[in-house]
């Protein structure tokens, strides 16, 4: 009988290995979108321009000031440093404050606006309660380092540009 196979130690081990690789198969499912969010949306011109914006700034930086290091150190950097000044619930998360911050800090802040920051944070972030009750939107450190390395670029481009 069925009953009795799934009893024995081979076929115990089997089910279980099965249920193991299952459990595992939605465990990365359920990361993998979270992580790609970015990549599956469809942005607006402007937050399309505020991005590009932010990685030309980023990368004039990078190259008088990180000549030496690979990229996505500096890249990896720039995600810390914006994690760190970025006060919300999700400790690897950013806020435009953090992104603010941070062009502050390498002496560019004055070429990018809050708004034109504000602009990703609302389109590509998510909007979690506070324990004050308030709200805010924040990015994820993984996303961040996609807005601002050329997986970001690689996958839009073409995408936001005017139809000819």
């Amino acid at each position: 009988s069925q009953k009795n196979n799934i009893c024995t130690p081979r076929h115990r081990f089997q089910y279980n290995t099965m249920i193991s690789i299952a459990i595992t198969s939605l465990r990365r499912a359920a990361v993998a979108p979270a992580r790609n969010t970015i990549l599956q949306r469809h942005l607006s011109m402007s937050c399309a321009q505020s991005i590009h914006k932010l990685n030309d700034i980023l990368e004039e930086y990078r190259a008088k000031n990180y000549s030496q290091e690979f990229p996505k150190r500096f890249q990896k950097d720039i995600v810390k440093a914006a994690t760190a000044n970025s006060h919300q619930i999700n400790a690897q998360a950013v806020s435009a404050e953090g992104i603010e911050h941070v062009l502050q800090n390498i002496g560019m802040g004055h070429r990018m606006s809050s708004s034109e920051i504000e602009v990703i944070i609302n389109e590509v972030g998510t909007c979690p309660l506070g324990d004050d009750g308030e709200s805010q939107y924040v990015i994820n450190a993984n996303q961040m380092l996609d807005l601002i390395s050329n997986n970001w670029e690689d996958h839009h481009h073409g995408l936001n540009q005017p139809m000819a």
